[in-house]
């Protein structure tokens, strides 16, 4: 079977709900998005699920989905992930976390869950509490991500990742943090439960005095004074694409989480500082590095990933989601007149969907197109999640829309004779 190429484009939790502030549509329905109906007019359009319909995931469980694996079989928890995606390298027996840099007060009810959206001097803050030896002996590793994000990870003997941890959850600002507590009745969920409050209360009375927070208070921003925790993990590895379909892929993505699962799945992650992860990335950038790695590299696919889209989501923003999705169709438009859509075939879609009132995940469908060449067409022209019930792609899965763009550019084996 002949070989082409693919773009995938993800627009992170780009599936919404009817919005009042947009007279009753979607931030989809209501954006300008002239390349993206363009695209539905040629292709085939659904509102898919990232696992099935209901049934909410968090961004990396959505993104496993996306490049073609099932996570139940894969997945052991969010922190492994984000601990990979920091650069760290964990041993047997080490249980990962991921975190936030939060703002809390003195008997640690959480007033901002993400200080304010903090950027800058999170690599000196994680550096004040990386190595620390808890009582026990176990060491505490602590390595900035993205923006607020942050990798923690407990290396010792005697550990265990079913515990529950510190996070009240998104939108919970005004509850305190959660004493992380056993799952088990083991020796080791207690000791790491004990561990996991240790490192929290250590680490609050470390980052309160630390400069780059007492800068922000003078400034009047928020304290980055603690690190609120959640998908704990043991390390499981994973077969690449490569070993799986013999393709060559690569990620295009200003997430650090997003770029750290590409990799494990075994694509070339590229990443610039511009490529922010918000929503002043620079979009452009984004579009012509994905075309340099099709046009110049030979790729036989190039995700491209958006994170603002989600962002806007889970603040309630619905007009910012219209703007920025305008934006992204506008990078789209760059992508298309530098493409030969007979032999490059593009797909969009998000990893799940983050409606701007439910301000987090739901299980709601995704809106997907898959266009170029020789690709079925459906009767939608134009994008958007009422639209996309017409489609021909409708209930389909995240491993299902993988599976079709592998067939479409020829890296799918026949099954029988």
């Amino acid at each position: 079977m002949r070989k082409r190429q693919g773009i995938l484009i993800v627009l992170d939790g780009l599936g919404d709900r009817p919005n009042p502030e947009l007279g009753g549509k979607t931030p989809l329905e209501s954006a300008e998005t002239p390349n993206m109906d363009y695209l539905a007019s040629r292709g085939m359009c659904g509102n898919t699920y990232p696992i099935a319909p209901g049934i909410r995931v968090g961004t990396d469980v959505g993104h496993l989905q996306l490049f073609g694996y099932d996570s139940a079989e894969i997945y052991s928890g969010r922190g492994p992930l984000e601990a990979y995606s920091a650069g760290m390298k964990m041993m047997p027996g080490d249980v990962a976390f991921r975190g936030n840099f939060a703002t809390i007060d003195d008997d640690y009810t959480v007033i901002d869950r993400r200080a304010g959206r903090i950027r800058k001097g999170t690599s000196e803050l994680a550096e004040s509490l990386n190595g620390m030896i808890l009582e026990d002996g176990t060491k505490v590793l602590v390595k900035e991500l993205t923006e607020h994000r942050v990798a923690v990870v407990l290396h010792g003997e005697g550990l265990s990742d079913k515990v529950t941890c510190t996070d009240p959850g998104t939108a919970a600002e005004g509850s305190r943090l959660v004493v992380p507590s056993a799952l088990d009745e083991s020796r080791s969920a207690e000791r790491t439960a004990d561990n996991l409050w240790e490192f929290t209360q250590r680490s609050y009375n470390i980052l309160s005095d630390h400069p780059v927070n007492k800068e922000r208070n003078e400034e009047g921003l928020y304290s980055a004074n603690a690190i609120i925790t959640r998908g704990a993990g043991l390390e499981r590895l994973m077969p690449t694409l490569k070993d799986l379909y013999g393709i060559r892929a690569a990620c295009v993505a200003g997430d650090a989480t997003v770029g750290g699962i590409a990799e494990l799945a075994g694509m070339d992650y590229f990443t610039d500082e511009s490529f922010t992860g918000s929503f002043d990335t620079n979009l452009t950038g984004k579009a012509l590095l994905t075309l340099r790695l099709i046009n110049e590299q030979n790729y036989d696919w190039v995700v491209m990933h958006v994170k603002a889209t989600d962002l806007a989501g889970h603040d309630n923003i619905p007009v910012a989601k219209k703007e920025m999705i305008g934006k992204i169709d506008t990078a789209i438009g760059l992508i298309l007149r530098k493409i030969d859509l007979n032999s490059c075939y593009i797909t969009i879609t998000a990893d799940h969907s983050t409606p701007c009132e439910a301000r987090d995940h739901t299980g709601d469908g995704v809106p997907t197109i898959i266009a170029g060449g020789d690709a079925r067409r459906d009767i939608v022209t134009s994008a958007g999640e009422s639209q996309f019930m017409s489609g021909c792609l409708n209930n389909l899965t995240a491993n299902d829309i993988f599976m079709l763009q592998m067939d479409l550019i020829g890296f799918t084996e026949k099954v029988g004779s």
